[in-house]
C-alpha cells in the first residue's frame, strides 16, 4: 500500500496508474479505521478498482470544539489496518489541499436539510459537503464508497454529485453491526466502562422497537421509548423518528421506511438507522 502525504505524490501515482486504465474507488474516512471502513475497501478491491482511503480529520464539520479534539487518532493502527485488506494507497490529504481559500464551508447542498442532525448540528453538513467537494475535485475517483450509518449524509453527498454534474457513481454500502445490533463507529473508542454498560441496554431496547414496529408500528409509542432508554442511563436524545428512506419525509408505514435515532451515551453521540422492512 502506497501512502501518499501530498497532492504532489497524489499526482505521481495518478500519471502512473491511469496508464493501466484502472477505475479508482475511493474511500473518504476521518480515520480510527473499523471494520465498516474496512467493508467499504473490500468492495472497491472486490469490484477490481484501484482502491484510494483517505483519512483527514475535517474541522469544519464539528459544531463542538471538544468532539474534534478529542476525535480518535490511530494513524499507525490504520495503516495496518488498511493494509492488511489489501488497500492499494492511503492518501492524507493537507488542510491547505482542503481549503486552498481558508478554513471555511460553504452551503451547497439545499435537500434533505433542516431535520435529523442538521436540525442539532448547525453547520456540520455544509463543513461534509466542503470537503467531499475538495476531495473528489483532487482524487477524481470514478466510483465512491459510503456507508448507510450516516444515512442523512449519504442523501446530501448524492444531490452534490448531481449538483455538481460530476460523472461519479456512489455505493451506498450496508452498515457493519456489533453483537449488539448498532452499527461501528469511531467515537466508540472513547466509551468509558459505565457508558458501554448502558450502550448495550439501549441497544437491547432499540432491538425489541424494532421487532414491535415490524409487527405493529401502530401499537408502539416512541414516546414511551425514549422515556425507556432515558431509565437505562441515556444522557441526551435527539430524535427517535420514521422517515422514507427517499426524501426522508415522516412515514407511519414500514414500507421504505427507517428508524432515525440520535442520542448520548455519556459524552459520545450515538447516531443509528434500522430498515423496517
Amino acid at each position: 500500500m502506497q501512502i501518499l502525504r501530498n497532492r504532489k505524490e497524489l499526482d505521481h501515482l495518478f500519471a502512473r496508474m491511469r496508464k493501466k486504465d484502472l477505475q479508482v474507488g475511493l474511500i473518504p474516512t476521518m480515520g480510527s479505521i473499523h471494520e465498516g471502513h474496512l467493508s467499504l475497501v473490500k468492495k472497491s478491491t472486490q469490484n477490481k478498482f484501484f482502491s484510494l482511503a483517505t483519512i483527514y480529520i475535517n474541522p469544519t464539520q464539528f459544531n463542538d470544539k471538544e468532539d474534534y479534539l478529542h476525535y480518535p487518532r490511530e494513524e499507525e493502527k490504520d495503516i495496518e489496518k488498511l493494509r492488511a485488506v489489501n488497500c492499494d494507497a492511503l492518501y492524507f490529504p493537507t488542510q491547505e489541499e482542503m481549503y486552498p481559500k481558508g478554513l471555511k464551508s460553504k452551503k451547497t447542498v439545499d435537500e434533505f436539510r433542516n431535520i435529523l442532525c442538521d436540525k442539532f448540528r448547525p453547520g456540520h453538513f455544509d463543513g461534509v459537503t466542503t470537503v467531499v467537494e475538495s476531495l473528489l475535485r483532487t482524487t477524481h475517483p470514478d466510483h465512491v464508497f459510503f456507508g448507510e450509518k450516516d444515512f442523512q449524509q449519504l442523501k446530501i453527498i448524492q444531490s452534490l454529485c448531481q449538483r455538481l454534474k460530476l460523472n461519479i457513481e456512489i455505493h451506498a454500502c450496508p452498515s457493519v453491526r456489533l453483537r449488539n445490533g448498532i452499527s461501528l463507529s469511531s467515537r466508540f473508542n472513547n466509551f468509558s466502562e459505565n457508558d458501554r454498560k448502558v450502550f448495550d441496554k439501549c441497544a437491547y431496547q432499540i432491538n425489541l422497537l424494532i421487532t414491535k414496529l415490524k409487527n405493529d408500528i401502530d401499537a408502539v409509542s416512541l414516546s414511551d421509548f425514549k422515556s425507556i432508554l432515558k431509565q437505562r442511563g441515556v444522557k441526551k436524545i435527539d430524535y427517535t423518528e420514521i422517515r422514507d428512506e427517499e426524501n426522508l419525509s415522516f412515514s407511519n408505514t414500514c414500507n421504505k421506511s427507517r428508524l432515525f435515532i440520535a442520542m448520548y451515551v455519556g459524552d459520545v453521540r450515538v447516531i443509528d438507522n434500522f430498515i423496517l422492512y
